[in-house]
């Protein structure tokens, strides 16, 4: 038998006990009558015992509904915080290139895919024709050149960059001059050949795009010279190697221009 049950029993033996005496005797002792009080009040507590622990339960629940759904709004608060500072890079990055380098920005795309390793030939851009991408365009960085749109689709393209062997930039030495074209080479360099010079080139010489082929803004920064090889006594032309300054490997963004 459980200890309410018997709790229960005794509160009415105890009742019906209360009741011959008074029918009886006509005045309960003060004995019995408190025998009888203290059953009831322990039933008494235990329901407000039972309403408290129900109430704090659904207080408990009602506290992890809330908090859950505070953590929802949190999340979605920190995804809207994080597009508005890409935003911000994207606008950022098209504003160093339109004012260290060409006014004619069309667009920024992230890098989506492309080669492996140092020689980084092809990059894939997350933009397309549906974007107004179109073939010819130069593409850029903030840090200099990185090739050239060479296929479109709807959604994406195709850049060819510095470093492929089909690559061609018509370059000069900054503040040297000079003109000759820049090949994509072996170990992620830039083979500048046919050179012809104005004044000596040497390691550390500053190479930019010229106008000399059409494709590319003047005045955009492809690297540094890395190596000058040495010249052939039968050729007024000279090459020598360049680094290019803009990391392929690790690029995630790139500036798309008008072509020209």
């Amino acid at each position: 038998m459980s200890s309410l049950l018997r709790a229960w029993y005794v509160f009415v033996a105890l009742g019906l006990a209360t009741f011959l005496v008074t029918a009886f005797v006509g005045r309960v002792p003060a004995d019995l009558t408190a025998a009888v009080a203290l059953p009831h009040e322990l039933l008494h507590r235990a329901g407000v015992n039972v309403r408290l622990t129900l109430e704090s339960a659904v207080d408990r629940r009602e506290l992890r509904e809330e908090v859950a759904r505070l953590q929802a709004e949190l999340a979605l608060a920190e995804q809207r915080q994080r597009a508005l500072e890409l935003e911000v890079e994207r606008l950022e990055l098209a504003g160093q290139v339109r004012g260290s380098q060409s006014p004619a920005v069309v667009a920024t795309a992230p890098v989506v895919g492309g080669d492996t390793g140092p020689e980084v030939a092809r990059l894939r851009v997350g933009l397309g024709a549906s974007a107004g991408l179109q073939r010819n365009m130069p593409v850029t960085a903030p840090a200099g050149l990185v090739g050239i749109v060479t296929e479109v689709a709807s959604r994406s393209a195709v850049v060819r960059t510095v470093l492929d062997p089909q690559s061609r930039v018509g370059v000069t030495v900054r503040g040297k001059g000079g003109q000759g074209v820049a090949v994509g080479d072996a170990g992620g360099l830039v083979r500048v050949t046919r050179f012809i010079l104005d004044e000596p080139v040497e390691v550390g010489d500053v190479v930019e795009t010229s106008s000399y082929g059409g494709l590319f803004p003047a005045g955009v920064r492809l690297g540094e010279v890395a190596e000058v090889l040495p010249p052939d006594p039968n050729d007024l032309r000279h090459s020598f190697l360049v680094r290019p300054s803009v990391e392929l490997a690790t690029l995630r963004q790139v500036v798309l221009l008008a072509p020209q």
